[in-house]
């Protein structure tokens, strides 16, 4: 089953927040789930263990002490693909 999710790493009581931010998408980048980020989140599809993988890594990861990590998902299997979501905006 495949998933669209939307990821928000919110740093807390960091001297520099957008490395902290960086570093987080850097891990998105490297699982190889397809994502496209943006101003105030990062948005992905995959299949959902790769998701769910993704997710816990960036939980057990030591970018920063102490943040907020934001995810919604979108299950289903009528769902548009974050693609058809967007493309008439486009």
């Amino acid at each position: 089953m495949t998933l669209s999710a939307h990821i928000q790493f919110i740093p807390l009581q960091e001297d520099a927040p957008m490395q902290a931010v960086d570093k987080a998408i850097l891990i998105i980048q490297k699982s190889g789930i397809s994502h496209e980020v943006g101003p105030f989140g990062t948005s992905i599809e995959g299949k959902m263990t790769d998701v769910l993988m993704l997710i816990q890594s960036m939980l057990k990861s030591d970018i920063s002490k102490e943040f907020l990590l934001n995810v919604q998902y979108h299950v289903g299997q009528a769902r548009l693909s974050n693609m058809d979501k967007v493309a008439k905006f486009r």
